[in-house]
């Protein structure tokens, strides 16, 4: 079975947030290890973090101002062709293992970039010569459209799955101080209003 490595994207500005959103505490924890122990709780050896503010060990972005696809491109200079890379948002906390197991089971099967309708993250790559190709073409464009994760699959042809209805809920990403509050309200096991 092809080894599949996570990549917890995490080096973005947090300004809509007011703060580093991978330092925020989650069940007393930085959002950045409670994503780094989700993806071991889905079968995931080794993990990647993307973002300096993340420690020592984080890989920092090679090409700036990239967004996502500048955490990608520096991961898949650190990885080898034929892995699988899953690559989840580090302010998607309620993201539910088995969302990433459906990834990577799905990625086994169509031996492609997989990702769940209307979600563009999480998101799992094959890291082949394509995927490096589709990479660098895009950060070398002058056109800001071009660093966009939709692009990204479109070029690599990639295959959509259906969210499952139960795991739809969990899917909220934390952008701002209200999400953040609403996803604390949701784990706690609290009514939302």
């Amino acid at each position: 079975m092809t080894q599949t490595i996570g990549l917890v994207l995490a080096g973005g500005r947090s300004s809509r947030m007011g703060q580093d959103k991978a330092r925020l505490l989650w069940q007393n924890i930085p959002l950045f290890q409670h994503m780094q122990n989700l993806l071991h709780e889905s079968g995931i050896d080794r993990v990647l973090l993307s973002g300096a503010q993340c420690g020592s060990n984080a890989l920092v972005d090679k090409i700036p101002d990239r967004g996502p696809l500048g955490g990608i491109h520096t991961a898949i200079e650190a990885l080898p062709d034929g892995v699988n890379l899953l690559v989840v948002p580090v302010d998607m906390p309620l993201l539910p293992p088995e969302a990433c197991k459906k990834l990577v089971s799905s990625v086994a099967e169509s031996g492609r970039a997989v990702m769940f309708e209307t979600f563009f993250l999480p998101l799992i790559l094959p890291v082949n010569s394509l995927l490096r190709s589709a990479v660098n073409s895009a950060l070398s464009s002058q056109d800001h459209r071009d660093y966009s994760l939709g692009r990204l699959f479109d070029r690599l042809q990639g295959v959509t799955i259906t969210l499952p209805d139960e795991l739809a809920e969990h899917f909220q990403n934390t952008n701002t101080p209200d999400e953040w509050h609403r996803a604390l309200t949701a784990m706690s096991g609290e009514k939302l209003e």
